[in-house]
């Protein structure tokens, strides 16, 4: 016979069905706060990652332009991909300068150096290294699955309802992470900008400059009248044929002017002071 009465036993049912819901409501309370953390580290890897894929495609972007499997590979290994993205930030000229002097560099390796870089693919490490650097964000970030649902306790068990309703809420927004793809094309061997590398640079140039404004203030002028006058053509050569010299001097000046500039690791090439070319020798000196 029990020594309890009904009113106790009724009592000990109740309090145990209360304890019940408190576990309950505690679970989906701990769950509902974890999901708010969740969502909001959703939003900063959403974020941080679109700052790290869009510094990726922008450094793959430069690289890849250049058509050139070897120096690109010069560059990656060379360079951080930040620095790499700056580049694509640079004004058209200044940028073809950076990768003047870049271009410079490489082809002043040794022959067995370039052969290892032609070998390389920059394009695969770092997608690679994207794809790490966006996994540290998210551990970083705890958006990551929190996998309670193994525990074998009897809070768990009273409680698994409400945790895997918190399960599918977790793995929904661990899936609207939102994260740039990577573009890793290749631009043919060949076909992109790497043989023109410095011809953009060439214009804004010291050297350039100085060709211009000789044409301009009458220096290439008194060169060719000077040179007919040497050779007594002066008397029959018309206007029109003089003018037809001096710009056929200009473009002889500029396309000899270039042609060193290209290969040269000195992007300025001239001091500050003009320098007055007059006779023949000292033209042939300059172009030489």
């Amino acid at each position: 016979m029990s020594l309890l009465s009904p009113k106790t036993f009724r009592q000990i049912a109740l309090g145990g069905a209360k304890q019940l819901l408190g576990t309950i409501a505690e679970e989906r309370a701990k769950g509902e706060e974890y999901l708010t953390t969740l969502a909001a580290a959703k939003e900063d890897v959403n974020n941080e990652g679109k700052i790290i894929g869009d510094n990726y495609n922008k450094a793959l972007r430069v690289m890849q332009s250049t058509g050139n499997t070897g120096f690109n590979n010069f560059l990656y290994s060379e360079m951080s991909i930040d620095q790499l993205s700056a580049l694509s930030d640079l004004a058209p000229t200044t940028r073809d300068t950076q990768l003047k002097q870049l271009k410079f560099q490489y082809e002043g390796l040794s022959d067995e150096r370039k052969a290892e870089l032609e070998k390389g693919n920059y394009a695969q490490e770092a997608k690679a290294a994207y794809d790490t650097e966006i996994e540290n964000l998210k551990v970083k970030k705890n958006l990551v699955n929190n996998n309670r649902m193994g525990e074998n306790t009897l809070e768990s068990l009273i409680t698994t309802g409400v945790r895997k309703k918190m399960k599918k809420e977790e793995d929904k927004i661990i899936s609207q992470a939102v994260l740039p793809e990577i573009n890793v094309s290749d631009v043919p061997e060949g076909a992109g900008t790497y043989g023109s590398i410095g011809e953009t640079a060439f214009q804004d140039s010291r050297i350039k400059l100085m060709i211009d404004q000789d044409y301009i203030d009458g220096t290439m002028e008194d060169i060719v009248r000077n040179r007919l006058i040497m050779t007594n053509e002066i008397y029959n050569t018309s206007n029109e044929q003089i003018q037809f010299l001096i710009n056929a001097e200009y473009n002889k000046q500029v396309q000899a002017a270039e042609k060193i500039f290209m290969t040269s690791g000195d992007s300025n090439l001239l001091p500050e002071t003009k320098t007055t070319i007059s006779t023949d020798d000292e033209v042939n000196k300059f172009i030489s």
